[in-house]
């Protein structure tokens, strides 16, 4: 049986997220929970065995709320909430241990154990972030000050703790609260390295999305431009340069040149920035198709472009993740020369398809291929003679095949799709995998419609995929010997402690051998640090 699923879902409380911060952070929370409810009870026998009966109590009721906290976490996936309750858990129990061990006076070494605080402060900006600290911080200067004013005032605080074993108590307190802050500055360190790489894919992501978008765009066979939200080009691709006869240096940068101005004033990519409500009424004559997403398809003519050119007019929003309009992008598509041969736009699409770099076949009413460009022959390895008139589910994987068939009908019903990831098979049955987009289009008899697919590979991106996950694998698998390797540690530094307790505090070799294995440790950490 694979446990590893049931921790991992136990471990970030059913949580899933893209963002990989706040699951770093629940996860955190559980594990200190889970540590608190299990060393609570062990820290009771302790008290149980030395006579302090009211300290065991107290450490069992602590155990059983540290539990409760972690399924309200999973409950209201609140770590605020969840977080706070934890804090005031381990709070409470620290002051009700140091009331009642002398840890509230400035007797012995008692106030070694005031060190917990510091653990308590990290923990809460650690968790809930700054605020949080903040408040707890604030909470801790008011039981100091209380502390004080009892002390000044001559209240004699209980000392449940025997005498002959306070030193040894109150040393390990101080000891073992080093060693979680030592283990907190690992994961503030870890955190900081975690989130700069996060960063840092995210900007390689983004440079190689933007030059991946530009090549596509630059490469196009439609005559292709793009203005961001201030109206200026940022794309004039070269087919567009071979229409219009403008280089694209005389564009970065500026207004669209008037020569594709749908009005006095601006093109349709300029409309669709400023009143994309007003093209419907104003251009209802001229308007072919239409989407949900807001982009339009109309016919228009250009004069001042060549001698004259109809051409069918494909605009729409660039939108960000937010809804937010960003900018336009505009492809003109030469319908028919003025002086020369006309064409319908089904032929002009499908020649333009027939030039695309990227898979496209169309399917009819029927449900049959009725083209399949050049592209299709060499990615899938079939001609069109092969596929004419055959379904295209003979491609499609098993497994995707009805989310296929139900794409190709919303498509038919006038939906476009987009950004759908299917597996195709070629003729020698490897497998293809590519992002794909679906949309109707008149056919060329102009009674029904056709369903065009545009395929992009995606294999690199699945292979690239592939090598994360390895990666992350071997990662999680360093760092569970890391964490094991603390585990050992944290023994090793409890065995030194009892051994304390019974015998001083001068035996140099063990503390040398200690701090020996630390530095070991500290090298190891930084390897994997640099390593990942």
């Amino acid at each position: 049986m694979n446990l590893k699923p049931l921790f991992n879902n136990f471990i970030t409380s059913g949580i899933k997220s893209p963002d990989l911060e706040p699951i770093k952070r629940v996860e955190v929370l559980n594990l200190f929970l889970l540590i608190l409810t299990i060393g609570a009870p062990v820290l009771g026998i302790f008290y149980f065995f030395i006579g302090a009966d009211f300290l065991f109590y107290v450490t069992i009721i602590a155990a059983l709320l540290s539990l409760s906290d972690i399924f309200l976490l999973r409950w209201t996936k609140n770590i605020n909430i969840s977080g706070n309750f934890a804090f005031f858990i381990l709070w409470a129990t620290l002051l009700v241990i140091k009331w009642n061990t002398g840890g509230m006076s400035v007797g012995s070494l008692m106030l070694l154990s005031w060190i917990w605080n510091a653990v308590l402060i990290l923990m809460a900006i650690f968790i809930t972030g700054y605020l949080g600290g903040t408040i707890w911080t604030t909470v801790i200067f008011v039981e100091t000050g209380a502390a004080i004013h009892l002390f000044r005032s001559g209240y004699q605080f209980p000392n449940l703790i025997p005498f002959d074993i306070s030193p040894a108590y109150s040393l390990g307190a101080y000891l073992s609260g080093l060693l979680v802050i030592l283990v907190i500055g690992f994961l503030y360190e870890k955190e900081k390295d975690d989130v700069a790489d996060r960063v840092g894919n995210k900007s390689r992501t983004l440079v190689e999305s933007k030059r991946y978008i530009d090549t596509i765009i630059g490469a196009s066979p439609l005559p292709t431009f793009v203005i961001d939200v201030g109206h200026r080009v940022i794309q004039w691709n070269r087919a567009l340069q071979e229409m219009t006869g403008i280089p694209e240096e005389a564009m970065a940068g500026k207004k669209a040149h008037n020569a594709l101005y749908a009005d006095d004033r601006w093109s349709l990519a300029d409309i669709i920035i400023e009143k994309p409500d007003s093209i419907e009424e104003r251009f209802s004559e001229s308007i072919v198709s239409k989407t949900d997403s807001g982009a339009f398809q109309m016919e228009m003519h250009f004069p001042a472009i060549q001698e004259g050119i109809r051409a069918i007019v494909t605009v729409a929003p660039i939108v960000d993740i937010n809804g937010s309009t960003k900018g336009a992008i505009e492809t003109i598509q030469n319908v028919a020369n003025l002086s020369g041969k006309k064409y319908t736009l089904h032929d002009s699409l499908k020649q333009a398809f027939e030039r695309s770099p990227h898979p496209i076949f169309a399917i009819d009413s029927t449900g049959r291929i009725d083209f399949w460009n050049k592209a299709c022959e060499k990615y899938f390895g079939y001609s069109f003679s092969q596929m004419a008139g055959k379904s295209p589910l003979t491609l499609v994987a098993k497994s995707v095949r009805k989310s296929f068939r139900e794409m190709v009908i919303k498509a038919f019903r006038g939906a476009t799709c987009t950004g759908e990831e299917w597996k195709y098979y070629s003729a020698q049955g490897e497998p293809r995998y590519v992002l794909a987009s679906a949309y109707a289009i008149q056919a060329g008899d102009r009674r029904s419609k056709e369903c065009v697919v545009v395929n992009t590979d995606i294999a690199d991106l699945k292979s690239r995929m592939s090598k994360l996950e390895r990666d992350e694998t071997e990662a999680n698998e360093r760092l569970k010997s890391l964490t094991d390797e603390y585990a050992l540690l944290r023994k090793n530094l409890a065995t030194y402690i009892r051994g304390k307790g019974g015998g001083g505090f001068h035996e140099e070799a063990d503390i040398s051998k200690l701090k020996t294995e630390m530095k070991s440790l500290k090298e190891e950490v930084e390897d994997l640090k640099k390593e990942y």
